[in-house]
């Protein structure tokens, strides 16, 4: 099993999402908090900034979105937050594009529905170093 030294923090409205995704953080032994929508994830990040070692951000949440969230965040004068990982996890098509993504503040993006070796190679990616 892999061990990341910093949690992963979900950023995720839907409840069966976030059922399904902290099952495979489990399998793979990653440690994680999830936070219900965009607004959540930004409070836990400028609560406790050195905890997470990367963002996997929902696009479309209530309250914030998750672009709305990465943009947020990243307008942080400190580090972390404003260098921390984020990753879109979205089904929508229009933010499957890097050059989308990287203008939304976030380092890029994983298509739903994710499946274990996609989280496993982010976290290598992004947690490996920290």
């Amino acid at each position: 099993m892999t061990s990341t030294s910093k949690k992963i923090l979900l950023a995720e409205d839907d409840s069966f999402t976030q059922y399904m995704m902290g099952e495979i953080f489990h399998t793979l032994g990653y440690e994680f908090e999830i936070a219900k929508d965009g607004q959540e994830c930004q409070e836990k990040v400028h609560a406790n900034p050195d905890a997470y070692g990367v963002i996997l951000m929902d696009i479309h949440m209530p309250r914030v979105s998750g672009v709305d969230a990465a943009r947020n965040i990243r307008s942080a004068p400190q580090h972390p937050p404003k260098n921390i990982p984020i990753i879109a996890v979205t089904a929508d098509s229009d933010y499957h594009d890097d050059t989308t993504i990287s203008s939304s503040g976030m380092n890029g993006y994983l298509r739903k529905p994710i499946v274990a070796s996609e989280i496993n190679a982010i976290v290598d990616r992004y947690c490996a170093a920290q």
